[in-house]
């Protein structure tokens, strides 16, 4: 969890930045957008060797009050060289196009924007040349220029992000703002050398602004981290604001407070990690009517996930999630790639990246041809420009291909080639879930790991910085240094691997945390589930004994319930349940709704399994009557196996009691509920306990017209007193202080000039 608040001095506008380091596709884009941003216009893109002279042109101001907006051409010159500066004969080659334009009233104003340094009297004597050449307004901007601009515009810093990456962040924030992005974006911050704005980015630049809360979805390797950080950067260069980055909604709930103002909250892997974790499901549960109060008082919220891992979870959340989350206005699909967004990151990685300049000449001629296959993700791109995960790789079409189709595949197949003890050393970052303290490289499961791959600790602890950059990170978190994947992909690889060798199961069981083992693994033979580490019937004991030796705590028997309800084979269950039968009597925080409660549906499952004896079974029964009458809860009703819970004479004692309910209990609560509510909160989440209760039974009722009729008239009055309670609101103060930034329109026209035309230079 890291935490920045405002405070500190401006560095000086003139440093420089690496701006010679782009590339030059990426250099006309950056001069669009900041011509754009500057003059506030529609930019059009013609790439080079089609363009006719005009690399961008858009309208400008008007030179009179009388005259039309007049069309402007500006000329990108861009050199990967460094130390050159811009020559007045640069200009000689363009002239005669120049002239022709001016005949065609297209180069009234003219701009010449170059990646070089410009001297003023070779600024002056160019200006002279378009002169002659019948420009009006001839204007000579070198990366001096293009320095200012980027230094004094933090909406501009939002558009083209990339400038966050290229040097020292001093060179373009204040102190306060680099010390703040620094520990927002760690070990992220290299990749933004090479990231690319996508339409994906600028559309959740637009959300955030709207709606105050986006949550970034995507497989694996699509950049939702990455994005995220550039948008929190944003609101602390941009405003001011307090960030706070959390890993998941328990460390947000511990450290946040809805009623504080213009903060931003970015949770990463908001729903889990890997998979669907229930109790981070739980937590939003809680956490989501407080959440839309934070967002009224001005605070936003940024959240990531895996896109199977928030379809798994947005019905567990049922009518407590956000509407703008459940229609989707405020979700953002970053798996979707447009192809010059792809040629642009493949690019950019490839520029970048380590590989020589012979390999990169070689790839060359079949980028054009990668960069069309939609599997091109922002990681997969960084694999390819490292010659870490390339050593194997033939270049030529088919292998290409695969790599880009199948990363899964080859990245399980380049862990596998790493030496015993690099191999150990990301084991034993995984059994750490990706966060293993520098401090911790002598504890047991150091030795554990060891002790399996026949390697020293001494060894391990070698490993791991020769793993840094490309397998690896180094980053802080809170008080201490951790150890890291590169990315979350990584993760999925070494759980691939140690589900295919028993002899590595069996050290995952024994030496992973428990936490871990309950949300990550599931057994042979039960419902398969994605991502998660598939514990062999062969280790069936071993992992027993772990599940037996839980704590009896509240938290954590929610997670073992959770295993044993949908997680264990039926063997598990029943070892389980012979070694240690109070377990049934243990204690668990509640899920919101009883269908979702794990400990419920284990008392179910082992109740059909095996039987439950008749005093658990009977304390069950009692539990779901007095939720059903007490709380509203009928959720459970359509579930068989929890209705196996409740002896048949009893449950159609408790159907007769819900019906008659109707007609003077409900009414009265819904009374009770509109003189007792808070306008200035959510007001239809706090008629939602009585208004499901009233939609489950239409549901289950669905033949007698009596009740049908009865409850459509309490939903009539649900409404009634929902409309009641929300004239009272008080007004709100409309906070408009958030940074909002709509990016420039950019229209790309065809171009002659590959993308990848200097890649190998």
């Amino acid at each position: 969890m890291s935490f920045a608040t405002p405070e500190g001095q401006s560095q000086g506008l003139m440093t420089d930045l690496a701006i010679h380091t782009l590339g030059w596709k990426s250099f006309q884009d950056l001069c669009a957008q900041v011509c754009a941003e500057v003059f506030g216009t529609t930019v059009s893109v013609y790439r080079e060797a089609q363009d006719g002279g005009q690399d961008a042109v858009f309208l400008t101001r008007r030179l009179s009050e009388h005259e039309e907006q007049v069309e402007a051409t500006v000329q990108c010159k861009f050199s990967s060289k460094a130390d050159l500066r811009l020559r007045a004969s640069d200009i000689n080659s363009e002239l005669d196009t120049i002239r022709e334009l001016v005949l065609l009233g297209r180069a009234r104003i003219y701009y010449l924007i170059s990646s070089l340094g410009v001297d003023a009297p070779v600024a002056a004597e160019i200006r002279d040349k378009l002169l002659e050449a019948g420009v009006v307004e001839p204007h000579v901007l070198g990366r001096e220029w293009l320095t200012i601009q980027i230094r004094s515009s933090p909406r501009l810093r939002a558009l083209v992000p990339r400038v966050y990456g290229l040097g020292d962040l001093s060179t373009i924030l204040d102190e306060r703002c680099a010390q703040q992005t620094q520990a927002l974006l760690g070990h992220l911050r290299p990749g933004l050398r090479v990231y690319v704005p996508t339409a994906a980015h600028r559309s959740a630049v637009r959300i955030l602004t709207d709606h105050k809360i986006v949550l970034l979805l995507g497989a694996p390797a699509t950049g939702k981290s990455m994005l995220a950080a550039i948008l929190a950067t944003t609101a602390i260069d941009g405003d001011g604001h307090a960030c706070l980055k959390c890993d998941g909604p328990l460390e947000l709930a511990a450290h946040w407070n809805p009623n504080e103002r213009n903060r931003l909250y970015w949770v990463d892997d908001a729903f889990g990690p890997n998979q669907v974790r229930p109790d981070f499901v739980d937590s939003w549960i809680s956490a989501l009517p407080r959440l839309k109060t934070a967002i009224e008082h001005g605070n936003r919220f940024i959240l990531t996930s895996r896109s199977h891992i928030w379809y798994g979870a947005k019905p567990k959340l049922g009518t407590r999630n956000l509407p703008v989350l459940m229609d989707g206005r405020a979700v953002v699909d970053l798996g979707t790639l447009g192809l010059e967004e792809r040629e642009q990151i493949i690019y950019n990685h490839i520029k970048a990246g380590n590989q020589t300049s012979s390999w990169k000449r070689l790839i060359k001629p079949y980028l054009p041809r990668l960069a069309e296959s939609p599997l091109l993700l922002p990681e997969i791109a960084r694999r390819l420009g490292d010659s870490s995960f390339t050593k194997a790789l033939k270049v030529q079409d088919a292998d290409l291909i695969k790599f880009v189709e199948e990363p899964e595949e080859l990245l399980v197949q380049t862990i596998r080639e790493l030496d015993d003890a690099h191999q150990a050393a990301m084991t034993l970052v995984f059994l750490w879930q990706g966060k293993l303290p520098t401090h911790e490289l002598t504890g047991n499961s150091t030795k554990l790991i060891a002790e399996k791959y026949d390697v020293t600790p001494r060894a391990i602890a070698e490993a791991l910085p020769q793993l840094e950059h490309s397998f690896l990170s180094k980053r802080q978190e809170a008080t201490h240094l951790i150890w890291g994947f590169v990315h979350p992909t990584f993760t999925d690889a070494i759980s691939r691997i140690l589900s295919g060798r028993p002899d590595l199961v069996e050290l995952y069981v024994q030496g992973a945390k428990l936490e871990t083992l309950l949300t990550e693994a599931v057994c042979e033979g039960a419902r398969p589930i994605r991502d998660a580490v598939v514990i062999p019937v062969s280790a069936s004991e071993r992992l027993v004994q772990r599940l037996l030796n839980t704590p009896d705590v509240a938290d954590l028997n929610r997670s073992l319930f959770e295993f044993l309800s949908i997680r264990a084979s039926d063997c598990v269950i029943g070892a389980v349940l012979n070694s240690a039968p109070n377990v049934a009597y243990r204690e668990a925080r509640r899920h919101w709704r009883v269908w979702g409660d794990q400990r419920i549906r284990f008392l179910a499952r082992a109740n059909k399994l095996c039987g439950l004896p008749d005093e658990v079974r009977f304390l069950a029964e009692q539990e779901l009557e007095r939720i059903a009458v007490d709380d509203l809860d009928v959720s459970f009703l359509d579930e068989d196996d929890i209705l196996g819970l409740i002896r048949p004479t009893r449950l159609v004692s408790l159907g007769a009691q819900l019906t008659g309910m109707l007609t003077d209990v409900i009414p009265s609560r819904i009374v009770e509920i509109a003189e007792e509510a808070n306008p200035d909160q959510d007001v239809p989440d706090q008629f939602d306990q009585v208004r499901s209760f009233v939609d489950q039974l239409r549901e289950l009722f669905v033949e007698d017209n009596s009740i049908q009729s009865t409850l459509k008239q309490l939903g009539e009055e649900i409404d009634e007193a929902v409309s009641e309670v929300s004239s009272r609101k008080t007004p709100d103060d409309d906070d408009e202080s958030w940074f909002s930034v709509s990016p420039a329109k950019v229209d790309a026209v065809p171009r002659g000039r590959s993308t990848f035309s200097d890649v190998d230079d």
